[in-house]
């Protein structure tokens, strides 16, 4: 055991509180104090500093955002500098980059003594992944051999990064993203009703996230397009923001859909909005453990998800046809079906969301992903301290 705490950097892709800063909160909410001091770097403030306030977690405004093209783009900006600089003086033990393997290289340039990242997914749709390139391979390779240590977000995740990307199983750790169900439930304000939020009544069809193209959202337009003779009272809605939001909503225009499809924001209280969803779509081409999807299922809500072999950790979280149903072809066409087939269907769709509860509060615990990173952390820090 060390004779000091573990001091440890996590760099964040965003201030926002979307899936990968969600992973963060809850590993140095539930990590074990009297070990590890926590720190976090965001690229710009937002709901994500608010709760790491609320817990006493330390952060540094520095960093790049989630979104360059490639992985040096932005490295030499102020927000990279900014980071440089804060790594140099505080002299962190290890540093985890989140999403960005470029916090991964600053900390190295920086001098780390050890340094981790985290995927948080694979990055590629599957064709993609079938035909990647040489040099893209090579290059997670030789990411692979830069960090000390890999995490994949779910068994699905590491049996890609091996078999598609070559990293070293040995250097990869497994562990989940979680959701705390009854701090869920209890942070709802359960006042607010449809008409409140989406200023309808209406049989709500939704999913949140990201508008990039990872999230697959045309699968969703699509879909809801097969379905123009559904009664009127039933309404589609997609909150986020990114760079798809132009393309999207042309594609509402384009296939009849301005009066059924809402888009909406990015909302800090998005719990609220999915609570009041009827069923949650999630049409991703590429995902590791969803937490909208897991709070979702939190929820109580029936989750219809495209899926697929090498790229999705949802077949961890869902049973096909038990706790959700899994789409692993004909992906708009099956999507349009199965909202049919439960929107007919009330007793199923209950039956879905009592199930999808269930399996996440007996699986899926955010007390995990602390559990898990905790015994990484020590063993990598004894390590080093060993090789030293």
């Amino acid at each position: 055991m060390p004779n000091k705490k573990i001091k440890i950097l996590h760099i964040a892709p965003d201030g926002k509180l979307y899936g990968t800063e969600r992973h963060i909160l809850a590993l140095v909410r539930h990590s074990d104090t009297d070990k590890f001091d926590h720190y976090v770097a965001t690229p710009e403030k937002g709901n994500f500093n608010t709760e790491l306030e609320k817990i006493g977690v330390k952060y540094f405004i520095a960093g790049r955002k989630h979104g360059y093209k490639n992985k040096f783009e932005g490295v030499t900006e102020d927000g990279s500098l900014e980071l440089f600089k804060i790594l140099r003086k505080e002299k962190f033990d290890i540093v985890h980059s989140h999403l960005n393997s470029f916090g991964g290289i600053v900390g190295k340039l920086a001098g780390a003594p050890a340094v981790v990242h985290t995927r948080h997914g694979v990055f590629w749709s599957e064709e993609e992944l079938e035909n990647i390139s040489v040099k893209d391979k090579y290059f997670q390779k030789l990411k692979s051999g830069i960090f000390d240590a890999s995490v994949a977000i779910g068994e699905y995740e590491k049996n890609t990064m091996v078999s598609k990307l070559n990293y070293n199983p040995e250097k990869i750790t497994v562990t989940v993203n979680g959701v705390d169900i009854d701090k869920l439930h209890a942070k709802l304000n359960k006042n607010l009703t449809k008409k409140d939020l989406f200023g309808t009544d209406d049989f709500i069809i939704g999913s949140a996230g990201r508008l990039e193209r990872q999230k697959g959202f045309s699968y969703f337009i699509e879909a809801a397009s097969m379905l123009n003779d559904l009664p009127e009272k039933i309404k589609f809605v997609i909150i986020g923001e990114g760079t798809c939001k132009d393309e999207l909503m042309k594609m509402r225009e384009e296939y009849g859909l301005s009066d059924r499809l809402i888009f909406m924001d990015y909302k800090e209280n998005i719990q609220d909005y999915i609570n009041n969803f009827d069923i949650y779509i999630s049409t991703s081409l590429w995902e590791g453990m969803s937490y909208s999807v897991q709070e979702a299922m939190a929820l109580g809500k029936p989750v219809i998800a495209m899926t697929s072999g090498n790229v999705s950790g949802l077949k961890e979280l869902i049973i096909n046809g038990e706790s959700g149903i899994l789409i692993e072809e004909n992906y708009s066409a099956s999507v349009a079906e199965n909202i049919r087939s439960l929107i007919s269907d009330e007793a199923y769709r209950k039956k879905l969301g009592v199930n999808a509860m269930e399996r996440e509060r007996n699986n899926f615990q955010e007390w995990r992903t602390a559990e898990d990173m905790d015994k990484m952390y020590l063993k990598l820090y004894e390590s080093k301290n060993r090789m030293n």
